[in-house]
């Protein structure tokens, strides 16, 4: 597995809240970007993230988030109703890999990339901030087998 350890700074996104499977982060996703793409808000990045263990956590217990990342500072419009938050995925020390593939192979590519941090890299994962997920490319245009993921997890 081929992991990073690298330094990020923080990173402005407009977000919006899912509770509930990871697998139902789609249709708020879809949500998120309409709004943005009719309100004229530049999106830099599209981003997930994920608080919770679902080894751990009740499916309907998982929270997550659905968030485009925007300029620093950017004044978010009229938001139509969602409820739509402005915050900072937190900066710091984060383990870092790239899956290729589609997002329902995601969880055991998860699993190994914590076992390696653990195990391999020897590192602590920090309980806050959560781990995230980068899309690379449009999962709307783009084959599901040719998908680009980042994925992040927090360290010490």
């Amino acid at each position: 597995m081929n992991v990073q350890v690298i330094q990020i700074s923080p990173i402005p996104v407009a977000m919006l809240r899912h509770m509930g499977s990871y697998d139902g982060i789609g249709p708020v996703f879809e949500s998120l970007v309409n709004w943005a793409q009719a309100s004229g808000v530049p999106i830099q990045r599209t981003i997930g993230i994920y608080w919770d263990n679902p080894d751990y956590v009740p499916t309907n217990r998982l929270r997550s988030a659905a968030c485009v990342e925007i300029p620093a500072n950017y004044p978010i419009p009229e938001t139509r109703g969602l409820p739509i938050h402005v915050e900072n995925i937190p900066g710091g020390l984060y383990a870092t890999t790239t899956f290729t593939g589609p997002y329902e192979d995601l969880a055991p590519v998860w699993t190994n990339f914590t076992n390696y941090i653990e195990g391999a890299l020897r590192r602590t994962i920090k309980d806050n901030p959560p781990a995230f997920e980068v899309y690379v490319n449009d999962a709307s245009t783009t084959p599901p087998s040719q998908l680009i993921t980042e994925l992040y997890m927090p360290v010490y």
